[in-house]
């Protein structure tokens, strides 16, 4: 399996679209509302223009993408990764979180936000280095907690 990751264009985004709407159903239907789910392609198209993302393609076909977000200097904002489900539990992700830590190594600091009940996430990201720093309630049905990892304290 040939996996590449790559800076998305323009041209991409119609295609991450579908894809986050794959990857991001289950989380729309469970809480009612998901913003990644319910991105528009005029949003994506700006987060192409104005952020930093990444297209995960296997074998030429795009099948998942991340979306950074430089916070501060040397501070990023994980707002997306996301791989198709038939190809997740298969090192995708784990391979895209590496290759963007490699690409942006200049950070010093990682953070992102899931929500509670995505025990599979917060395994994944524990598993990447990643450590639960707090959590707040969004709405009645919807806690969110926030992960952050420290690169200075890898070496």
């Amino acid at each position: 399996m040939n996996i590449e990751i790559t800076r998305a264009s323009i041209a991409d985004a119609g295609r991450l679209i579908e894809i986050q709407k794959q990857c991001f159903y289950d989380d729309f239907m469970a809480y009612g509302k998901c913003p990644v789910y319910n991105e528009s392609l005029q949003a994506m198209e700006k987060n192409i223009a104005n952020a930093i993302v990444y297209k995960i393609m296997k074998d030429g076909e795009i099948i998942g993408d991340i979306i950074v977000r430089q916070n501060t200097h040397n501070r990023y904002y994980l707002r997306v990764i996301c791989v198709l489900p038939v190809y997740q539990n298969l090192g995708i992700g784990q391979k895209a979180m590496m290759h963007i830590e490699k690409d942006l190594s200049d950070a010093l600091e990682w953070e992102l936000i899931t929500s509670f009940k995505s025990y599979r996430n917060h395994h994944f990201y524990a598993k990447m280095g990643y450590v639960k720093i707090r959590e707040y309630v969004q709405s009645d049905a919807l806690t969110m907690f926030v992960f952050r990892k420290c690169m200075t304290n890898l070496n």
